[in-house]
């Protein structure tokens, strides 16, 4: 296996312009260091080496190595995750933020706290009450209102050391807190606020209880925020879907950043023999000259011969035979009896031979042994 090398001031140059370019906060709700960690790995390393397909072994070295090399504020917290073990789908995480859960585990055993945010990376939550640890941020990414370099980070802590809680309500309309020690899903709806299919989430063993998932935030609109009735509308129709309507000189150019780096060989698009065919358009249909053409040309190639015939291998063996038999260079002569056939059947019908008479003395040499050992017993 091999890789590219780079010098050392263009890994800083690309890590330094990929520190610069991500939106980073560290205050308790917005969940971006482990994120951007990740996305600084990957960009310093872009086009030279896909650390995920690596083996298991060599991703761990790349990713500690690259742990080691970054500043404090840019460290990540846990082990990364592949991307394809990564939790998706709220099965996986059984939590989402704006869940109340109770610890089960670690310091705050016992007590109750809210989801934050969820964490991708590391398959892990934050929460209001969690432990924190002192960070040093650079002056670059300080947030609104921060006017110091050291701040307190909240620690991700894993789903499964937290237990979901809900709110019941009695008959005579008193409320009261359950903690669910595991929970099932079963069935599907469609939530309005999350504007998707939503698993139901229940309490295991008293499917009955329903726990509802939390009411994520409204979206404010701002000045360029566009009416869902407007954007629905369709503003344009194809007349054709061979024919584009577009400037006679337009490029695929003039939509790419022209300030940015020309992508290496082998990250272009390579386009396949059928793929040319499909964006081929279809040309003049053949003469009659051509057809004719095509014709003889397939008549010429069934005529032609494919397969030896025994007269001709019979002729070419005849002729072979007849040189090797006047070879007078010993030599040579040697070395062809030495490849042909017969010569290795001798070598192990040889073999054979001695491989017996190994036998033979063994068994011998046995029957010695156990005649002596009889006559010393007696």
């Amino acid at each position: 296996m091999a890789f590219r090398s780079k010098t050392r001031m263009d890994t800083l140059e690309s890590t330094e312009s990929a520190l610069l370019s991500s939106e980073c906060a560290y205050d308790s709700t917005t969940l971006t260091v482990d994120d951007f960690s990740a996305k600084a790995l990957a960009s310093a390393t872009s086009g030279y080496l896909n650390t995920w397909e690596l083996p298991l072994h060599f991703r761990d070295f790349f990713m500690r190595r690259a742990d080691q090399s970054q500043i404090p504020a840019f460290r990540s917290q846990g082990k990364f995750i592949p991307e394809e073990k990564r939790y998706t789908r709220p099965e996986q995480w059984k939590v989402l933020e704006g869940d109340r859960v109770m610890f089960v585990k670690g310091p705050n055993k016992g007590k109750i706290g809210k989801v934050l945010g969820l964490q991708p990376f590391t398959n892990s939550i934050y929460t209001d009450i969690a432990e924190t640890e002192p960070l040093s941020v650079p002056k670059q990414l300080w947030q609104e209102g921060q006017n110091e370099y050291l701040i307190d980070y909240p620690k991700t802590v894993s789903p499964d050391d937290v237990r979901v809680v809900t709110t019941m309500v009695k008959e005579d309309g008193t409320e009261y807190d359950i903690v669910a020690e595991e929970v099932v899903f079963n069935g599907k709806y469609f939530d309005e606020d999350y504007k998707k299919m939503m698993p139901i989430r229940r309490v295991k063993y008293h499917e009955h209880i329903i726990i509802p998932w939390p009411r994520p935030d409204p979206a404010e609109d701002c000045v360029f925020s566009t009416p869902p009735e407007m954007a629905e509308e369709r503003s344009h129709i194809e007349n054709s879907i061979l024919h584009f309507e577009q400037p006679a000189d337009f490029k695929i150019e003039s939509l790419r950043d022209p300030i940015m780096k020309r992508p290496y060989k082998w990250d272009k698009q390579v386009l396949k023999k059928g793929d040319i065919t499909k964006l081929t358009a279809p040309g003049i249909p053949y003469s009659e000259t051509k057809k004719a053409m095509f014709e003889e040309r397939k008549q010429i190639r069934e005529s032609q011969i494919t397969e030896m015939s025994a007269e001709v291998m019979e002729f070419i063996g005849s002729r072979v035979a007849e040189h090797l038999n006047n070879v007078t260079d010993p030599d040579f002569k040697r070395y062809v009896d030495k490849v042909s056939g017969e010569y290795r059947k001798q070598k192990l019908a040889r073999r054979e031979k001695e491989k017996h008479l190994q036998d033979l003395q063994i068994k011998e040499a046995q029957k010695r042994n156990k005649r002596a050992k009889e006559a010393n017993a007696q």
